[in-house]
């Protein structure tokens, strides 16, 4: 080799032995996933149903120990390679998570004074077993604070109830997804946005613990996309939906003591929301409002719904409240004028063999084809001020075979120095 090759060479391993080396570390992070009443994790079914319905991801599905803890070799980026491997398991819901250490889990835990290995429910599909503990690592996963916790374990205690009926919302083929509404004193604690935007994006309190019960419906419970989760299109609300009571600018009474709770109780309502539909009421009379929330029931798919939520935004609530509407008025005014003839109804829901159930009797028996039916049937219209300025209202049709649920949020004793570290 000539003297000028032997100098590269030699440049070469110096400049080499001088780069960094990414010496090998370990890291502890919690499993996320639920385990069954027999001790099986619910990922172990989830697998079988893959390999019978030949589906291939998520491709490490219950490819891990079978610990609580464990123990990751990490070669180069710990944040990169965690998210890589809990979605290749099939424990993410596609965006970042924040790694679930144990530092990160016991910091969390804070927000609950019961025991780690306290059950709150058993989850439905796969009837995963929803600790404190299980709550928390999913909670660390989606950015929440020790904070939001209280508010976690009155929802999940809240979709476990047979009323909800969970195990249909994670199972249907309809674009059902848990929506949250939280009301009472708690909103201003944790700093929800009830104001403008309020469904949308900014504020970490709505994205982290909406998103938070959405892994722990997905880990803990066994609803995975395409494996048990059947919905033919989905819907964001799968990730992040949640919103708050706007207490400031409601002009009745707060919205959870229709549940007999106190009206200075914090709650947390589930429901299993289908889709989001806008109203515009601009330049409407109040009476004119109402008739454009009943002309769009009409037009509705479905000859039952036990619960659409009406989100009513402040302008309209005041005006609405100035007017002398109360919530029972506008239910009933509404109620009234959303009916079509018989001969609509039989058409669509009849004679299609929609009607099975949720429509009275009399309606199969009536002769008079011309004679009014409500469109939808609907058990309970449930009517919430929320939002910022401007007459744009929002309707939510909700899961037709449940109804939603409310849990009184109790609070740690060490609620002060919570909301005091956010």
């Amino acid at each position: 080799m000539c003297r000028f090759g032997l100098f590269a060479l030699a440049c070469w391993l110096c400049l080499a032995a001088a780069q960094p080396v990414h010496a090998a570390v370990t890291i502890e992070v919690f499993n996320p996933a639920g385990v069954r009443e027999s001790g099986r994790y619910v990922d172990e079914l989830l697998k079988e149903s893959m390999q019978a319905q030949g589906i291939a991801k998520p491709v490490q599905a219950a490819s891990f120990p079978k610990t609580r803890i464990e123990t990751v070799t990490i070669a180069k980026d710990a944040l990169e390679e965690i998210n890589t491997l809990f979605y290749e398991r099939g424990w993410t819901d596609g965006l970042p998570i924040v790694p679930p250490t144990p530092e990160r889990v016991a910091a969390m835990l804070q927000g609950s004074d019961m025991s780690a290995d306290f059950l709150i429910a058993n989850l439905a599909p796969l009837n995963g077993q929803a600790s404190i503990e299980k709550i928390a690592v999913n909670a660390v996963m989606a950015g929440c604070e020790p904070a939001h916790m209280p508010v976690l374990l009155a929802a999940v205690e809240a979709v476990s109830q047979d009323e909800f009926d969970l195990r249909g919302v994670a199972t249907t083929t309809n674009p059902d997804a848990v929506l949250l509404i939280i009301s009472g004193p708690i909103v201003k604690d944790l700093q929800i946005n009830d104001g403008t935007n309020a469904f949308g994006r900014g504020t970490k309190a709505n994205s982290a613990i909406s998103r938070a019960m959405h892994l722990i419906l997905q880990n803990i419970g066994g609803s995975w996309p395409g494996v048990t989760d059947m919905s033919t299109m989905g819907q964001p609300g799968e990730i992040v939906m949640l919103f708050a009571e706007n207490a400031s600018a409601n002009p009745w009474p707060p919205y959870h003591t229709a549940y007999g709770l106190p009206a200075s109780a914090n709650v947390v309502t589930a429901a299993g929301a289908e889709y989001f539909a806008g109203l515009l009421g601009i330049g409407q009379s109040r009476p004119g409002y109402l008739k454009l929330i009943a002309s769009w029931l009409k037009g509705h798919d479905r000859p039952y719904r036990d619960t659409v939520v009406l989100v009513v935004a402040q302008d309209t609530a005041q005006m609405l409240h100035r007017e002398g509407w109360t919530r029972e008025k506008i239910r009933d005014y509404i109620f009234e004028h959303a009916k079509v003839p018989l001969r609509e109804f039989k058409e669509q829901f009849i004679d299609t063999n929609m009607a099975k159930r949720g429509v009275p009797t009399w309606v199969f028996e009536e002769k008079d084809l011309n004679r009014l039916v409500p469109k939808p049937f609907i058990d309970h219209l449930q009517i919430i001020v929320a939002g910022g300025t401007g007459e744009k209202s929002m309707i939510i049709p909700c899961w037709s075979a449940g109804t939603p649920v409310s849990r009184e949020i109790r609070l740690p004793g060490n609620w002060s120095s919570l909301i005091g570290a956010q």
